[in-house]
């Protein structure tokens, strides 16, 4: 089975995002319980957003499939769900040039998951 999430510290601090996200519970749109994944609002292709808790949603995949094929919808979602103000803070992140550390970012979300009793 491939490695979803990548490899080395990139790939844990990947792992760790989706399982944070996750445990959300339900489906942010449709209160499903089953299937859930994590859906990102900005590209994972970017550093700087790829593991904010900020940047995704809980979406059972149905949802993330539908949302997925209708990007209009899912823009006006999360304009919803977290207002104007905060997507333009992620859009303005993504655009970080800085070079980003992964071994910081994947402590970091060890600590929450183990704060959450996730791991």
């Amino acid at each position: 089975m491939a490695n979803i999430y990548g490899k080395g510290d990139k790939g844990k601090a990947t792992r760790l995002h989706a399982l944070i996200v996750r445990d959300f519970g339900k489906c942010m749109k449709c209160n499903a319980v089953d299937a859930l994944q994590c859906a990102h609002i900005i590209s994972r292709k970017y550093s700087w957003t790829r593991t904010d808790l900020d940047n995704a949603f809980c979406l059972c995949a149905s949802c993330h499939m539908y949302f997925t094929d209708n990007p209009v919808e899912f823009g006006q979602f999360t304009i919803d769900q977290i207002g104007e103000e905060n997507y333009d803070l992620l859009l303005e992140k993504r655009r970080s040039i800085a070079k980003f550390d992964w071994s910081v970012e994947a402590q970091r979300l060890h600590d929450i998951a183990k704060e959450r009793g996730l791991i």
